[in-house]
């Protein structure tokens, strides 16, 4: 296996994902600026911090994917990008869950900060996450075992 390659994708795909985010988290958020939204503002809003997390996150995965290795560590750094991967994929489900919480509380409960608009975004971005951490861990396990 060529653990480069899988991180050099996985910081791909998160980089192209932070991307997404960060463009479409913006036009809601002027979208509801221009139109009053507050749904449309916080979803945006919570969207492009996301992404903005994301892509710093994926900036520092392909630097550090980028380092030398020590020969015959391929095995033991995938066996250990796939635990972080698996503890991020827990965190995830944290995530979503929390996204669910916040698009179920009564309306009256609903903070000025953290609106239901804000779950559904945190649920949309913890949903992706928890899809690519556990996609990129079972590959690196298969290619393992």
């Amino acid at each position: 296996m060529d653990i480069k390659s899988e991180e050099a994708r996985l910081t791909g795909s998160l980089g192209v994902w932070a991307g997404a985010s960060i463009a479409s988290g913006a036009a809601a958020w002027a979208f509801g600026k221009t139109t009053g939204s507050t749904a449309a503002q916080a979803f945006g809003r919570q969207t492009l911090l996301w992404g903005v997390i994301d892509g710093a996150i994926a900036g520092v995965g392909a630097i550090r994917s980028r380092r030398p290795r020590d020969p015959g560590t391929e095995i033991r750094d995938a066996e250990r990008l796939g635990r972080i991967l698996l503890i991020n994929a827990a965190a995830d489900v944290a995530y979503v869950a929390a996204g669910v919480w916040l698009m179920k509380r009564p309306e009256r409960d609903q903070s000025r900060r953290l609106t239901r608009a804000d779950g559904a975004a945190i649920v949309i971005q913890g949903g992706f996450l928890l899809a690519l951490d556990t996609t990129f861990a079972a590959r690196l396990r298969q290619a393992t075992s």
